[in-house]
């Protein structure tokens, strides 16, 4: 019978399987706790009614009252603690089919777990899948944990990694320039002699087409800081002293790499680093047959706990505009795909756009020092006014990698 049981389990669609089981789980939990003398209506009067451990008494009833079953799951006790709620709810003269009902409901849950998962861990992360409440505090605490196993896999961290550009008209007309900055705050290396690229550009069409007609120029073009081949352009003013030592490289697919050349571990080695550039050109601001979005991209490699991503635009480009967040994982793809073959690669964006108003000065942050200061600086070496440019920003806690954060927006039409 026990075999016929388990066959037909296996046998059943997770999310239905999952759903009951959890269901039931807190049905029994809750019948439990309103036999129990009293009204409980919070954790810690649990706690105090049964006199357990104030965590315990925590999860037991985020079980019952959380608002979405497959978030709840991950709440549901271990053994050890199913058994003292249980034997604490029998000393205070809960009834004994109560507790045994929840005994069973609980050998349900972990039934569940061995037909569909293995182990809690995996089926804690099947739940968070189908989540339709709280699922992004589930995904934070997975992504903030591969920050961790990442930097250890890779070698290096950073505080926070910045994307931030600047659209402004060209003097061709219907073209942009696009000022950029990017780069690190707080970077450090967890494993001695790592050499890492911490800047990767190149532009396309939404094809995937590679466009090289168009100039790049150094913002601060008294930068002489070389390795061997040309010099990174960084924006001295805003790196740590000394400056840390790069090599600008070819890289594939077009790209053009500044990679950090092998240095030494810790905090007393932990560094910023922001480069700095303009391309002159680059690409057309209206709609035409081979670009319908406008698309600016951060491509995350670095492992960080903080994704800063700024587009700066001015008013006389495109006007109002309403961009959205888009996230693609990398591992299958990458930022050469096409678009039209990278819809199988996006992954779940909570993060939105926000809009923050007009010039540097609603820029600030902890996440970057002396930012508005850096932004200003932009401008004036471009000779741009700052006031005139609208902000829009995207901020991501623990980015994944490898992935490519996407701010678009539709591009307007040709005027007739």
């Amino acid at each position: 019978m026990a075999s016929d049981t388990n066959q037909k389990a296996e046998a059943r669609p997770f999310e239905a399987h999952a759903e009951e089981v959890v269901r039931r789980v807190r049905n029994a939990f809750a019948e439990v706790i309103e036999a129990l003398p009293g009204h409980v209506t919070r954790p810690s009067e649990l706690e105090r009614a049964l006199e357990i451990d104030k965590k315990l008494g925590w999860r037991v009833f985020r079980v019952v009252h959380g608002s979405d079953p497959f978030m709840a799951a991950q709440h549901v006790p271990g053994a050890a603690g199913v058994r003292i709620f249980l034997e604490a709810a029998a000393e205070r003269g809960v009834p004994s089919g109560l507790t045994e009902a929840a005994a069973r409901a609980v050998g349900a849950f972990e039934e569940l777990i061995q037909v569909h998962a293995g182990d809690r861990a995996s089926l804690e992360m099947m739940m968070s899948g189908y989540a339709r409440r709280g699922r992004k505090r589930g995904d934070l605490t997975h992504r903030k944990a591969a920050f961790r196993a990442n930097s250890y896999v890779w070698g290096v961290q950073a505080k926070t990694q910045l994307k931030a550009d600047f659209l402004h008209r060209s003097d061709w007309p219907g073209q942009l320039d696009i000022g950029s900055v990017r780069g690190f705050v707080g970077f450090r290396r967890i494993r001695a002699n790592v050499a890492w690229v911490v800047a990767r550009a190149r532009c396309t069409d939404d094809d995937g087409t590679l466009r090289t007609s168009f100039v790049r120029e150094p913002l601060d073009p008294a930068c002489e800081v070389r390795v061997d081949g040309p010099a990174v352009p960084l924006l001295r003013e805003f790196c740590t002293k000394p400056l840390p030592r790069f090599r600008r490289v070819a890289g594939p697919h077009g790209f053009v790499e500044d990679e950090l050349v092998e240095g030494p571990v810790g905090n007393t080695a932990a560094f910023n680093c922001i480069i700095g550039e303009v391309a002159r050109r680059v690409a057309s601001y209206y709609r035409d047959e081979r670009n319908r979005y406008g698309d600016l991209t951060a491509r995350m490699r670095t492992p960080s706990e903080v994704l800063l991503f700024d587009q700066f635009v001015h008013e006389d480009v495109f006007g109002p505009i309403t961009p959205e967040v888009l996230v693609y994982g990398d591992l299958r793809g990458g930022p050469e795909t096409p678009r039209d073959q990278r819809a199988r690669d996006q992954l779940p964006a909570w993060e939105t756009v926000e809009y923050l108003g007009k010039g540097p000065g609603v820029i600030h942050t902890p996440d970057v020092p002396r930012y508005a200061e850096m932004a200003r600086y932009v401008f004036d070496r471009l000779g741009w006014d700052g006031e005139r440019f609208d902000v829009y920003r995207i901020r991501v806690q623990y980015p994944i990698i490898p992935s490519t954060v996407v701010m678009r927006h539709e591009l307007p039409e040709r005027p007739a």
